[in-house]
């Protein structure tokens, strides 16, 4: 049941005038000791929740990439050169001034030894992989005579809080997919 207005107004009164002639200042010393960490527990919270969020988007750009990359028979320079504009929507809102992207044809031979069949780099910080060059892929990914496309997504976070404390963030992601329509990717410039 709830109390009539003018009661509530009474308590009030009372309560506001016990806390006015309060001179102790317990209360002041308690809030001035535990303001400082909820203000920690909360930055704390909100920053890593931000890393969380980007990490997610990353190996979304990720999955995306490759399996853009996985769907053709073959493609161009100007093509490739595409997939970023839509790599970088998908890391948004976070800039992306430090959004670096690789995508790679990875082929393994007949003894199952996997080299780079050719590989490309937008953003920076990045740079693609010399063409033959050993690839190390995941334990059971690849199988003799076939291709896979791995694409690296790489980003520098630079948070509010953190580059008080840490500094910059480097995060990354990978993703690697199956051609679907050939046995390999070919890339025609």
């Amino acid at each position: 049941m709830r109390k009539p207005a003018s009661s509530q107004s009474n308590w009030l009164r009372r309560v506001s005038r016990k806390i006015a002639h309060d001179r102790s200042g317990q209360a002041l010393v308690e809030a001035a000791l535990v303001f400082p960490i909820f203000i920690s527990l909360f930055l704390g919270i909100s920053e890593f929740s931000e890393g969380f969020t980007l990490r997610r988007r990353l190996e979304a750009a990720a999955n995306t990439s490759a399996d853009l990359v996985a769907r053709v028979r073959s493609l161009r320079t100007a093509e490739l050169n595409a997939i970023k504009p839509m790599i970088d929507e998908i890391v948004k809102p976070f800039p992306n001034a430090t959004l670096g992207l690789v995508m790679t044809s990875v082929v393994a031979d007949e003894t199952n030894a996997t080299r780079v069949a050719w590989s490309h780099a937008l953003g920076p910080g990045v740079s693609a992989r010399p063409v033959g060059a050993a690839v190390a892929l995941p334990v059971g990914l690849a199988q003799p005579n076939t291709s896979i496309i791995f694409t690296e997504v790489r980003y520098v976070f630079h948070s509010t809080l953190g580059s008080m404390i840490v500094g910059d963030m480097p995060f990354q992601a990978a993703a690697y997919m199956r051609p679907r329509l050939s046995g390999e990717v070919d890339k025609l410039d």
